[in-house]
């Protein structure tokens, strides 16, 4: 999938999965204190927490900005990464570190399928390797994922078998930066808590400049979401 299609893929289920926080509540997770093995992933648009902060993540991974990433450098922003791992080339490796360094680096599966469905197989298979991939290049297992395009993050089959895979969090967004423009689930403000969705595109620079003028602009301050959806206890 080339990389108009990917990007244009996720928007077009933007506003359905956006729609899904009106519909189904928000859903969050503060600072878990207790462990959660064997159970379900929490499924996050928004974090639940008092704290004047957002979330900014970024998606797939297909593209490196160097002026992204001196910007984020400058600024020190936590940067949670959902990485696809087909993308996760050895000559990207220090990017992604180096971008995340104040962040983390979760799951966005092996090669951005969908997990909309009840294929165990396929969700197991898109899932999985990832999380030893990722512990084994970056040092760290991930506990988050984001379902490609947005898709399917209530599903039974992808909760059993994510939770099998050490994923607690299955991690969504209310608003989204594309093309210089903030759009948020009900067209209103950014709120505490809310988790804001970039892609690795050439046009990165832009939008993180977008995200983070637009949350300092609104009281907000960017926060790593890795100290809000803790890992579980080992």
């Amino acid at each position: 999938m080339n990389l108009g299609s990917r990007v244009s893929g996720c928007v077009a289920v933007t506003a359905a999965a956006l729609l899904g926080i009106a519909m189904t509540g928000i859903a969050g997770t503060a600072h878990a204190a207790l462990p959660r093995e064997g159970g379900s992933p929490d499924v996050t648009y928004q974090v639940k927490t008092k704290d004047p902060v957002v979330f900014i993540t970024i998606d797939d991974g297909i593209i490196t900005s160097q002026p992204a990433l001196d910007y984020v450098r400058k600024h020190k922003i936590p940067i949670t990464s959902f990485l696809t791992s087909s993308q996760v080339t050895d000559s990207k490796v220090r990017y992604f570190e180096r971008i995340s360094k104040w962040g983390s680096i979760q799951n966005h599966t092996t090669t951005h399928a969908s997990l909309d469905t009840s294929n165990s197989w396929l969700i197991k298979n898109q899932v999985c390797p990832v999380q030893v991939d990722y512990r084994r290049t970056f040092g760290t297992k991930p506990w988050m994922l984001r379902p490609p395009y947005g898709a399917g993050p209530r599903g039974a089959t992808l909760a059993a078998v994510a939770a099998k895979c050490k994923i607690t969090d299955i991690v969504m967004w209310d608003a989204l930066v594309e093309n210089g423009r903030l759009e948020t689930w009900n067209g209103g403000r950014l709120v505490k808590g809310s988790i804001i969705l970039l892609h690795y595109t050439g046009n990165l620079a832009t939008d993180l400049k977008v995200a983070v003028s637009a949350a300092r602009a609104q009281g907000f301050r960017p926060a790593n979401l890795a100290d809000y959806l803790t890992p579980p206890e080992k």
